[in-house]
Parts: C-alpha cells; sequence; structure tokens
C-alpha cells in the first residue's frame, strides 16, 4: 500500500512542460499547413509561376482593374527587369490610370529591350499624347506605323497629335489609314472633322462630324 502510495505522489510530482514549450506545437502545425499552401501555390502555377502571374496580371488588366493589374505586373518587374511583357503591362497599367510620367519611364524601358516592338512604340507614342507632347508623340507613331501598318490606333493618335501640331494635311493623311482599317473608329472621323476645319474645307468636316455621329450610334 505504501509504494502504491509512493507511485501515485511521484506521479502527481512528475514535472510539467513549460507553456512555452506546449505552445510550440501548434505553431509548428500552422508552419507545416503554411509551408504546404505554399507548395500547393507553386504547384498550381506551374514551372514558370512569374508566368501564371503575368497571365493573371493581362486578365486584370483586360477586366479593367488596372491598379490591380499594376500591382502584378510590378511584381514581375522587380523580379524580371528584363521582362517585356512585364514592363509594356505595367506602363500600359499605369496610363490607363492616368499616371503618365510612371507609364512613361516603364515604357522607355520597355523600348530599350524591344526598340522595333510596334505596340511598345503605340503605347509610348499615346502616353506622350496625354502628356500633350505632341512632336515627341509623334515621331514614336510614326515608328509604330513603319512597324507595323495595319495598327489603325497608332494612326489614329497620330492623326490627333498632327493636329495639335496644327499639321492638317499630314494629320488627314494619317486618320484616312485609321478609318480604313478601323471604319467603326468615331474618333477617327471627328478627328478628320477638325483637320478639314482647320483647312477652311467646312462642308467637308460637317461631312465628317456627320459620319462620326452615326459610327457612334451603332
Amino acid at each position: 500500500m505504501a509504494r502504491m502510495m509512493k507511485s501515485e505522489d511521484e506521479a502527481e510530482q512528475q514535472p510539467q512542460e513549460p507553456a512555452a514549450v506546449q505552445e510550440q506545437a501548434p505553431r509548428k502545425r500552422a508552419s507545416r499547413r503554411s509551408a504546404r499552401a505554399a507548395a500547393a501555390v507553386a504547384a498550381a502555377e506551374g514551372p514558370d509561376p512569374w508566368a501564371a502571374r503575368l497571365e493573371r496580371a493581362e486578365q486584370l488588366q483586360s477586366a479593367g482593374s488596372h491598379a490591380d493589374a499594376a500591382e502584378a505586373f510590378q511584381a514581375v518587374a522587380a523580379a524580371q527587369p528584363d521582362n517585356l511583357r512585364a514592363a509594356l503591362g505595367l506602363g500600359t497599367a499605369l496610363a490607363a490610370q492616368g499616371k503618365y510620367d510612371a507609364a512613361e519611364k516603364e515604357l522607355r524601358r520597355a523600348l530599350k529591350l524591344a526598340p522595333d516592338a510596334p505596340e511598345v512604340n503605340y503605347q509610348l507614342g499615346y502616353t506622350l499624347y496625354k502628356k500633350g507632347v505632341y512632336a515627341a508623340a509623334a515621331t514614336q507613331l510614326r515608328k509604330a506605323v513603319d512597324l507595323d501598318g495595319d495598327h489603325g490606333a497608332a494612326y489614329l493618335v497620330l492623326g490627333e497629335a498632327l493636329n495639335q501640331m496644327s499639321e492638317s494635311d499630314a494629320a488627314l493623311e494619317a486618320l484616312e489609314s485609321a478609318v480604313r482599317l478601323t471604319p467603326e473608329s468615331g474618333k477617327a472621323y471627328y478627328a478628320m472633322g477638325i483637320a478639314y476645319d482647320r483647312k477652311g474645307n467646312h462642308d467637308r468636316a460637317a461631312e465628317m462630324y456627320r459620319l462620326s455621329r452615326e459610327v457612334a450610334k451603332v
């Protein structure tokens, strides 16, 4: 009986684990869960996680979520400074938010990576146009259409830039190409109206304004 009581006393007096040690167990389990979650994300993203993130950024951009797209492009650009898609996407997303100075910086970086890429030249030209730097914009946009003669959007912005520079004949030439390539563009007809007005051909200008309204209704 004495031995039994002693055994029970010994059991009662066994030292307890410190609270800090007890707390480590759930932390370790949480850490393992985090590791498994990270592994699952990596597996889902595939062998090139940055490619998956770029696709996600482009999806956000297409959906009009320009701020989220810019953040996603920035993450890729920071990790891969020579990634053309990231630089171009970031510049485009920033321009869509009206952040033209930041957009120009990224697009010039993209231009260094791919000086003969029509879309890079177009996006930089468009950004310069939005900044009001019309001569520089026209230079960049001319290069874009030289590289891609079917780039209707580049012809349109080139025509608008030339209008701002009062180069009406050159503007009309660019805008005629824009209308040929994108006949649904009411903006191109409207810009042609401005050019004809500046040339003093008000009847022709009125016709262009009418066409711009008709196209807008379609």
